[in-house]
């Protein structure tokens, strides 16, 4: 079957395999040349010098490659004469961590990539938006320009009609600075919510988001099951596939792919399971439903690391208290704004039938109904098995399109484990939090959570972003702070102007590290948003389509022309080195922050790069770790979690990182995110995992008679998001986006291999190529997140999503999308 990673050029593995390796060693035997962007007054030619007689002397110097791609790879960054001129694989500890990528092999020509933003720029008076009309300003003028409008806004509309956002182009600690800005400014903040659903419902069961809640990958040779769902992980979670492929090849575990479609990582599985689009949470809660009715729950993981044993009352949902019982709440320790907080404690019942409040030694009973002094209740569990008894095995059969028995099956070897539920974002591509949920009290059922060879796949204890002091150096004295806000609800505001019940005027725009008019969903929306915008910013190091959107655009350096400290997640803090000096007039963000806060009059924006970064590192956490920011500049690189930690685990003293210690998946009193009177929920229904249809791509909308197709992306291996999407070397293997269509849609519309198609919709249209692919699932047509403007033939794929969410856990949800295709 075709793999989407090579499908442009139809490139076989042997020969994109070599295809990169010429890549490499062009890039070595370049030399300095490598490293010579194309003089903008030669038209953008340049002529190889002659080979010097010595060869220049090398410096190698410790380079993070950190787009989101869960990376963080570190890698050794080769300099002669002040140029970059290649990038190799470093040694580490663990030898399964020595890797570097088709993507992180190109870092040279990145670096000196025509398309870097060289000066302030302001988009020229009385030209529109995007028409790439531009005039040359210095920083003074871009500061002054910038900050006096920000003075007038917020002087005739508040603070809050300055808003800033940012996506996830940079996993680095450079970027928390301007939150210190903004809340200095009292500016409103725009989330971008690429993956967030998952990350946010993770983050508040567990008390950490997806990426930061299983064991360390080097646990993975535990696992006999590793259950790889909605997840392509030979591409979008190359990090941790050498410890997976380990695994298969020297331990025996069995990879179970569950997706719609066959992809690469598919392709190295035991078993695939295609389920249909948009139905995982069904088929988690019939295998749970098994695990249940089999008496195979692990009662004990249960009553210790989870809520199970909580009595729910039944007139409200909330949780049975003590001072339900008469029992008057305590006075406890002072939160963070000084207030005490109340001690009331949850209720269980032991077998007895005694009320016990949460922390007492006696033994808890997880099922059964009880009547607390004239208030019924029940268990959180009674109620979770009564959620999954809804979901028979043959219910959940028709609905997931997968056989009964295939389902009985995955039921039993996930419960036999140890098995790992590895949840990757083509879920949450769906805007669907609830799977995520499921998912985390399917592992605790079963007993596959907090053990050796289980978990959620990901890296513990991960980013070293979650153990810096983020808050003392966003929120100095005199900090504001400000509303709280996403992206998808932007254009929503721009067209009322108000969030809610209350009145909400955005004047200006501050964007970095993102890339949201390619990136983010129903772009035409967003431009439109935009458009009612007066000042919009970009801090850039290359020319996108968000920043040729802006009015003002300021240069940010590469990646290797300025230290800072990186934050993908991994057991290591990692020094991302200065290796060059930043180019043009580019400056690092501390300095942009720096001038910015400054005209603003803010005494404390004054930090240079290394009072910033040892304002990070102060807290106790780091010092637990022994780590500062000298030793990270000396060292590179230093280990600063447990390797061995088994997450979720209260007896082995690794409990979840919530107050409690145990994974809160049962929601009391669920409010949204992002409040602002927004209703659309049943809080009773989302205190547990629940299942609704997709919002347009579900079989019985009226529209799929115009639109019958579903249109859904993949990460492909030449770019993580935006990035890389202009890297020569990539574009000669992968050189414009592409459609994967199935023979089965294909041939009524008269579409043969390599035909260029329209792909439409009420809200846009865009124009790719077509490749006819016998294991796309019919009635799914497939296509690369994403492109920038330039690379599509005509239109654009993010026109054709929507703002819509599903709350109260808002995310952007690509997947869920209705469109036609014809021959072009």
């Amino acid at each position: 079957m075709p793999d989407e990673s090579t499908r442009t050029t139809r490139l076989s593995r042997r020969n994109f395999v070599a295809a990169m390796a010429a890549a490499a060693g062009a890039a070595a035997l370049a030399g300095s040349f490598a490293g010579c962007a194309p003089k903008p007054e030669d038209g953008g030619s340049a002529e190889m010098p002659p080979a010097p007689a010595t060869p220049p002397e090398e410096q190698v110097y410790q380079g993070v490659c950190r787009a989101n791609c869960s990376g963080g790879c570190r890698m050794n960054v080769h300099v002669r004469e002040g140029k970059v001129v290649k990038t190799s694989a470093i040694h580490n500890e663990d030898p399964r961590e020595d890797r570097i990528c088709q993507r992180g092999l190109t870092h040279a020509q990145r670096v000196y990539a025509p398309e870097r933003i060289q000066y302030p720029m302001r988009r020229k008076e009385g030209t529109a938006r995007g028409a790439g009309e531009w005039e040359r300003i210095t920083w003074d003028e871009a500061v002054t320009y910038i900050t006096d409008k920000w003075k007038g806004y917020i002087e005739e509309f508040g603070p809050s009609s300055v808003a800033y956002t940012f996506g996830a182009g940079t996993y680095a600690a450079n970027q928390y600075i301007y939150m210190r800005l903004f809340n200095m400014i009292g500016g409103t903040q725009f989330e971008q919510l690429y993956d967030m659903a998952g990350l946010n419902m993770c983050r508040d069961i567990t008390g950490r988001g997806l990426y930061l809640h299983g064991n360390d990958y080097n646990d993975i040779v535990n696992c006999k099951y590793f259950f790889n769902w909605g997840c392509n992980n030979t591409i979008s979670g190359l990090p941790g596939w050498a410890y997976i492929d380990d695994a298969v090849r020297n331990h025996g575990m069995q990879i179970i792919t569950i997706d719609p479609n066959y992809n690469d990582t598919a392709s190295r599985s035991t078993q695939w399971v295609p389920l249909k689009a948009g139905t995982d949470t069904p088929l988690a809660y019939a295998m749970m439903n098994i695990v249940i009715e089999e008496g195979k729950a692990d009662v004990d993981y249960l009553v210790k690391n989870t809520p199970s044993a909580f009595l729910v009352r039944d007139d409200n949902g909330m949780f049975l208290r003590m001072s339900d019982l008469g029992i008057e709440p305590t006075e406890g320790p002072p939160d963070r704004t000084g207030k005490p907080t109340v001690i009331d404690p949850r209720v269980f019942a032991t077998a007895e039938g005694e009320f016990k409040p949460e922390g007492d030694d006696a033994t808890p009973t997880i099922e059964g109904a009880f009547d607390a002094q004239g208030v019924a209740c029940r268990t959180v569990f009674g109620l979770l098995a009564e959620r999954a008894a809804e979901w028979p095995v043959e219910r959940a059969s028709e609905v997931c399109d997968i056989p009964a028995d295939v389902i009985t099956d995955l039921a039993h070897k996930y419960a036999e484990g140890p098995s790992i539920y590895a949840a990757g974002f083509g879920i949450d591509h769906w805007g669907d939090s609830a799977s995520y949920h499921a998912a985390i009290c399917l592992a605790a059922v079963a007993g596959q959570i907090g053990k050796k060879g289980t978990g959620i796949h990901s890296r513990l204890q991960g980013a070293m972003g979650s153990n810096m002091n983020i808050g003392g150096a966003v929120f100095p004295q005199g900090a504001r702070g400000g509303l709280m806000s996403a992206l998808l609800y932007l254009p929503k505001i721009m067209e009322t102007g108000t969030y809610g019940e209350n009145p909400l005027v955005i004047k200006s725009l501050f964007n970095y590290c993102g890339n949201p008019l390619a990136s983010h969903v129903d772009r035409n929306a967003l431009i439109a948003a935009f458009d009612k915008i007066d000042l919009i910013v970009d801090v850039e190091i290359v020319m996108n389509d968000t920043a040729r959107y802006s009015d003002i655009v300021l240069p940010h350096p590469h990646w290797f022309e300025f230290n800072t400290a990186n934050t993908t997640p991994t057991a290591y803090a990692d020094l991302s080195e200065k290796c060059v000096e930043p180019q043009f007039e580019s400056k690092v963000d501390t300095e942009i922050s720096r001038l910015l806060g400054n005209a603003m009059g803010f005494d404390n924006m004054d930090l240079g790069e290394d009072d910033y970064y040892n304002l990070l590192f102060d807290n106790d956490n780091c010092r637990e770790y022994g780590l500062n920011w000298a030793d990270l500049k000396e060292k590179k690189h230093i280990l600063f979690a447990q390797l061995d930690y088994l997450f979720g685990n209260k007896e082995l003293g690794s409990p979840f990182a919530t107050a409690s210690g145990l994974a809160e998946f049962y929601f009391e009193d669920r409010q949204p995110i992002f409040p602002h009177g927004q209703g659309g929920y049943d809080k009773r229904e989302v205190a547990l995992p629940y299942w609704s249809r997709a919002l347009e791509a579900y079989d019985e909308n009226p529209l799929k008679e115009t639109y019958p197709l579903n249109i859904v992306t993949y990460r492909d291996r030449f770019k993580t998001h935006t990035a890389y999407a202009l890297c020569p070397w990539l574009l000669e293997i992968a050189p414009e986006p592409t459609l994967q269509v199935s023979p089965v849609d294909a041939e009524p519309r008269g579409i043969a291999d390599g035909d260029y198609v329209k792909v439409y919709n009420d809200r846009g249209s865009v124009v790719l190529k077509a490749w006819l692919d016998a294991s796309m699932r019919p009635g799914m047509v497939r296509t690369e997140h994403t492109w920038l403007q330039e690379q599509y033939k005509e239109g654009h794929y993010d026109s054709l999503t929507s703002v819509a969410v599903r709350e109260p856990f808002p995310s952007t949800s690509p997947n869920d999308c209705l469109v036609q295709v014809e021959k072009n």
